[in-house]
C-alpha cells in the first residue's frame, strides 16, 4: 500500500493508488435565465487541510448557442498548489483546452456551444490550512430565458487522496 508523508499536517496518508468513483450525478441538473454559478452537490467532497487530492470531472451537458455554459472548479482558499487543465468538445466547433489553470479564477466559459457536450477537468489540489470542499458550479454564459443549460445525469467525479 502506497503511503505519502504529509509534513505540514505531520501525517501520513496511506492510499490504494485507485480513484474513488463513487460520485455520479443521479438526475439532471439545470440553469435556466441565470448567469450565476450554481454547485452540483452531488458532484463535491470535502477535502481537509493539508489534504491532497487529484481529481477529474467529466461532465456531460446541453446548452444553446445563447446561453453557452461557463464553470468553475471552487476550492478552499489558500491552497498550497493548483493545477487544473480543461478540455471541452463543443458539437459543431472545435474542441478547446483552455491554458492551465495556476489558481481559482473566475468561471471559464465554452464558446458557441450548440446542444450537446462534453467537458473533461483534470486537477491537482495541495489544499493548505482551511479545510473546505471540491465543488463543480455552472451557469449560462449569458443569461437567456429562451433555453437552459443542462449538465446531465452520468456526469461523474473520480478523485484521489495521496
Amino acid at each position: 500500500m502506497p503511503f505519502n508523508s504529509n509534513s505540514a499536517a505531520g501525517t501520513v496518508v496511506y492510499t490504494d493508488g485507485a480513484y474513488n468513483s463513487g460520485l455520479v450525478l443521479p438526475a439532471n441538473q439545470t440553469v435556466t435565465n441565470s448567469a450565476a454559478l450554481v454547485e452540483v452537490p452531488e458532484l463535491t467532497f470535502a477535502i481537509g487541510k493539508y489534504e491532497r487530492v487529484l481529481v477529474r470531472y467529466s461532465i456531460f451537458y446541453t446548452t444553446t448557442a445563447d446561453g453557452d455554459l461557463k464553470y468553475r472548479l471552487e476550492i478552499p482558499a489558500s491552497p498550497t498548489a493548483y493545477r487544473c487543465l480543461s478540455a471541452a468538445n463543443p458539437p459543431a466547433a472545435t474542441a478547446l483546452v483552455t491554458a492551465l489553470i495556476t489558481a481559482e479564477a473566475d468561471a471559464t466559459a465554452t464558446a458557441a456551444s450548440g446542444t450537446d457536450g462534453h467537458l473533461s477537468l483534470n486537477a491537482l489540489v495541495n489544499n493548505g490550512a482551511n479545510s473546505g470542499e471540491v465543488q463543480f458550479q455552472f451557469a449560462q454564459n449569458a443569461a437567456t430565458a429562451a433555453e437552459s443549460v443542462v449538465i446531465l445525469a452520468g456526469s461523474s467525479v473520480e478523485y484521489m487522496r495521496f
